[in-house]
C-alpha cells in the first residue's frame, strides 16, 4: 500500500518532533537548563499536531506536510551555511564584537583571565588602565542616570603576581583575600579599606582581591601569594552579596578538574558556529540595551535629600541558603583555617555587607525594586558562628556603615555599580585596623 507523501511527512514530522523533545527534556532534567522547557513542549505538541494530521488527512495534513518540507529545507539551508563558516574558521565573537566591547571595560569590571593553580585565575601580570571607570561602566551600560561626575582619573596598576600591589611590596604584616570588594579597581590603593587599614596600623597589607571569585581562589590567593617572613594575620573578606553562589560554582569547578583534569577557561573563545552565534542573540535578546536608560530603582534618604540609588543583592537567611552553599561554604572556612594554621598565620574573617542590607530603613522604594519584601536576615550570625568552631576571629563592620546610613551619609556606589565609595572603604578599613591591633 503506497503512503500519500504529505502523510510520510506528517510521520516524518511526528517523529522528529518526538525525538527533539526527548532530548531537550533530557538536557533539561540533567543540566538543570530551564530554557529547554518551552521548546521541548513545543516540539512535543507539533509531534501530537502531526500524528493526527498523518491520520485525519485534508487540509491540516497539507499544513502540517508544508511545515515539515519547510523545516527540512531550512535546516539543509543552515546546515550547509553552518558546514561553511566552519570551514572558513569564522569567528563570530569578533564580528558581533564581543572582544571589543569587554575591552571596553576597565580591567576591574572584566573577568579575571589569567590561570592561577588548578582552576583559578589572576589579573594578567603588569597590566595597566588608566581613565574613569564608574563613568566609563555607566557610559557602557548605556545610563542616563547623572553620578559620578566628579569622579578623577585612576591609572590602575597590577604586579606581575596579578594584583593591585606594588612589585617593591615583598615583606608584609597582613594578607587580605577577597573578591571585587578587595580588589575594588575604581579607587587608589590608599583609599581602599585595605591602604586604609595599612595606615591606621603602620603596617604593610597585602591586597590579594580579584572581581568574580569565590572562597576557594581566596584560600588559593593566600596560599600562593600570602605568605611572607613577616606576616602573622590573613584576612578573608566576604561578600554576603554573591560569595556563597560563588564558592558553589568554584566547587563545581574543583570537581570537575579532579575528575576530568579539565580546567575553566575565561577568555572569550573563538567562535565559528553561525546556529550558537544565533542562539546566544535568541537568548540574551532581554538583556540587550537598544536604548538609554536609568538604573535607579530607589531612592536614599539622605539628611537633606534623596539620592537615587541602584539595590541588586538580597542575601539568603541561613536557612535560605541552598545545601550546596553550605557545604561550600564550611569547605572554604576549613580550607582557610587550615591554610592559616599551615602558614602560621591568625585568621580572621571581614563580613562585606551588601549595599540593601546597610541601607535597610532608609529606602524609598522605586520601580523595578527587586524583592521588596526582603527583609535583613541572619546570615552574619550564622558565619560568626561557623568562624568560631574554627578559631576565626569575626570582623563586622556593619553596624558602623548602618550607623552612617542613619546619619544620611552614602556609603556605596549610586547607581549600578555595588560596591562601596570611598567613605564606606574609610569606614571599614578604621574597622579592620581597631580589629588586627
Amino acid at each position: 500500500m503506497n503512503v500519500p507523501a504529505n502523510q510520510r511527512l506528517c510521520y516524518l514530522g511526528a517523529l522528529g518532533g518526538l525525538v527533539g523533545s526527548s532530548l531537550l527534556w533530557h538536557r533539561l532534567v540533567t543540566l538543570g537548563a530551564d530554557q529547554w522547557a518551552m521548546p521541548a513542549q513545543l516540539l512535543a505538541g507539533f509531534a501530537f499536531l502531526s500524528l493526527v494530521a498523518a491520520r485525519r488527512g485534508g487540509w491540516l495534513q497539507a499544513l502540517v506536510s508544508g511545515c515539515v518540507r519547510l523545516g527540512i529545507t531550512t535546516g539543509i539551508t543552515f546546515g550547509l551555511v553552518e558546514g561553511a563558516c566552519r570551514a572558513l574558521k569564522l569567528d563570530f565573537n569578533e564580528l558581533l564584537g564581543a572582544r571589543r566591547a569587554n575591552e571596553a571595560f576597565p580591567i576591574y569590571f572584566r573577568l579575571p583571565t589569567h590561570p592561577s593553580g588548578d582552576v583559578f585565575f589572576t589579573r594578567t601580570p603588569g597590566a595597566t588602565w588608566t581613565g574613569k571607570p564608574l563613568q566609563t561602566l555607566l557610559k557602557n551600560h548605556r545610563s542616563t542616570d547623572e553620578a559620578y561626575t566628579d569622579e578623577q582619573e585612576l591609572t590602575v596598576s597590577y604586579s606581575k603576581e596579578g594584583f593591585r600591589n606594588p612589585d617593591s611590596l615583598t615583606d608584609w604584616e597582613v594578607a587580605v583575600v577577597g573578591d571585587s570588594f578587595t580588589e575594588s579597581g575604581y579607587l587608589p590603593e590608599d583609599q581602599v579599606f585595605t591602604g586604609v587599614a595599612a595606615a591606621r596600623l603602620g603596617r604593610r597589607v597585602k591586597n590579594l582581591g580579584i572581581t568574580d571569585t569565590g572562597g576557594f581562589s581566596h584560600v588559593h590567593y593566600l596560599e600562593a601569594y600570602g605568605s611572607a617572613p613577616s606576616c602573622r594575620k590573613a584576612v578573608l573578606a566576604f561578600f554576603e552579596g554573591n560569595d556563597l553562589s560563588d564558592n558553589v560554582h568554584e566547587q563545581e569547578d574543583l570537581d570537575l578538574f579532579q575528575q576530568t583534569g579539565e580546567r575553566p577557561s575565561h577568555d572569550i573563545p573563538v567562535q565559528p558556529s553561525l546556529l550558537k552565534a544565533i542562539w546566544n542573540i535568541i537568548r540574551d535578546f532581554k538583556q540587550l540595551r537598544l536604548s538609554d536608560r536609568s538604573y535607579a530603582n530607589a531612592w536614599f534618604k539622605a539628611s537633606d535629600k534623596e539620592i537615587p540609588v541602584t539595590i541588586a543583592d538580597a542575601p539568603p537567611s541561613m536557612m535560605q541558603m541552598s545545601v550546596e552553599e553550605r557545604n561550600a561554604l564550611a569547605s572554604v572556612l576549613d580550607r582557610f583555617a587550615e591554610a592559616c594554621r599551615k602558614q602560621g598565620v591568625k585568621p580572621h574573617l571581614l563580613y562585606l555587607p551588601c549595599k540593601r542590607r546597610v541601607l535597610h530603613g532608609h529606602l524609598r522604594h522605586g520601580e523595578g525594586y527587586p524583592e521588596p519584601g526582603w527583609q535583613p536576615g541572619d546570615l552574619p550570625d550564622h558565619l560568626y558562628a561557623e568562624c568560631q568552631k574554627r578559631g576565626i576571629g569575626f570582623i563586622n563592620p556593619t553596624g558602623a556603615l548602618s550607623s552612617a546610613a542613619a546619619q544620611g551619609r552614602l556609603t556605596f556606589n549610586p547607581i549600578y555599580d555595588t560596591h562601596n565609595n570611598r567613605e564606606g572603604h574609610q569606614i571599614i578599613g578604621e574597622v579592620l585596623a581597631e580589629a588586627l591591633k
